[in-house]
């Protein structure tokens, strides 16, 4: 997003790509709420059927709480692979101008009299170029974060997903979500790709057991073995970022997406975050240039509104495990007005944007 917006004025842009593109990255490719789908059709234009999955699209949101009974969010959300998804948005950036080198991994970012110097290797070579601008959009684990605040700790989260052959007895049109404990964490979910399922979850270990006797009564069997199992990293930087001891970024270096903590609190929605910081980091480097002044300065501005929805939902994350909860009847429908908020928020961050 940011380097088709930066292209799209008239700047020469390169995007660099970790891995081979199509790559796949951890994640549900859930398109959360009408903020991110807004922005994808504005920006990009409909989702084709071929960056979707099967189904294309859900009905909504199913919460099973304890041994209540499940509750469910009507919700309409585009669901897709996120290596078919992202390698559209990497065609649709390339057709606008902007030059690709996949394979590419950024190793650091310097700040140098003429602009910035970023080292990086592709294959067993270890080059540099100078930029007038950096926007990192690498992720919970940014290179270009560290190089920026090398002293930075950050807490992570790690999110495991296992994908197994076949079907359970649940609604492939929807989105479920578990809470064994009664409470809002630990949990996991399950969604239907195709002819596959996933289990994910950031305490999957800890669930183990739980998940296995609750996903068995839809048909599950625990000795089963998946196809695969991965895993990603989320950076928990809500307090440091609303509490202003972390700033993404710096000068005429941006920090977009995961790589700037932008993921959103209670459901860690980061697709629709990601794709308006993207646009607010190539607004304020566009303006910059023009200018002669430090992109961050009005990056930072324009992105306070996402700040305040942030440090809302992260209140009210603070407050649903703080509850004393005595039901689970009452935490579902909690968890269910959570979610909604949380969704609705994400159109008022970009009415406002």
């Amino acid at each position: 997003m940011a380097a088709k917006k930066c292209a799209e004025a008239g700047l020469r842009v390169l995007l660099l790509e970790k891995q081979a593109i199509p790559r796949d990255k951890v994640c549900s490719g859930l398109i959360m709420g009408q903020w991110a789908v807004q922005i994808m059709e504005r920006e990009f234009g409909g989702i084709p059927q071929s960056a979707l999955a099967t189904p294309p699209l859900l009905t909504g949101h199913r919460f099973y709480v304890g041994a209540a009974a499940p509750e469910d969010l009507v919700w309409p959300s585009a669901l897709s692979w996120r290596k078919d998804l992202d390698s559209w948005m990497v065609r649709r950036a390339a057709d606008s101008g902007v030059r690709v080198w996949d394979e590419t991994q950024v190793r650091g970012v310097s700040a140098e009299q003429t602009g910035y110097r970023i080292v990086f290797q592709r294959g067993e070579t270890r080059s540099e170029l100078l930029a007038r601008a950096v926007i990192g959009a690498d992720g919970a684990t940014s290179a270009v974060r560290k190089s920026l605040y090398p002293d930075l700790r950050v807490r992570y989260s790690g999110p495991i997903r296992l994908c197994y052959q076949g079907a359970l007895d649940l609604d492939k049109q929807l989105f479920h979500w578990f809470f064994p404990k009664s409470l809002p964490r630990p949990r996991f979910n399950v969604n239907h790709k195709g002819d596959v399922f996933l289990v994910e979850g950031s305490a999957l270990q800890e669930l183990q057991s739980e998940a296995g006797a609750i996903l068995a009564r839809y048909g599950f069997d625990p000795a089963a073995q998946p196809l695969w199992k991965d895993g990603c990293a989320i950076a928990l930087l809500h307090d440091a970022l609303v509490g202003g001891s972390f700033k993404p970024g710096r000068g005429n270096v941006l920090l977009v997406g995961d790589a700037g903590g932008l993921i959103l609190p209670i459901t860690y929605e980061g697709i629709g975050s990601a794709l308006k910081s993207a646009i607010l980091a190539a607004e304020a480097v566009i303006d910059s240039l023009e200018r002669g002044t430090d992109a961050a300065a009005v990056y930072l501005q324009r992105l306070q509104p996402m700040l305040r929805v942030i440090d809302r939902l992260r209140q009210l994350q603070s407050d649903l495990a703080a509850r004393p909860q005595t039901e689970a009847g009452l935490l579902k429908q909690q968890l269910r007005d959570a979610y909604r908020e949380t969704l609705t928020l994400q159109m008022v961050a970009e009415d406002h944007g």
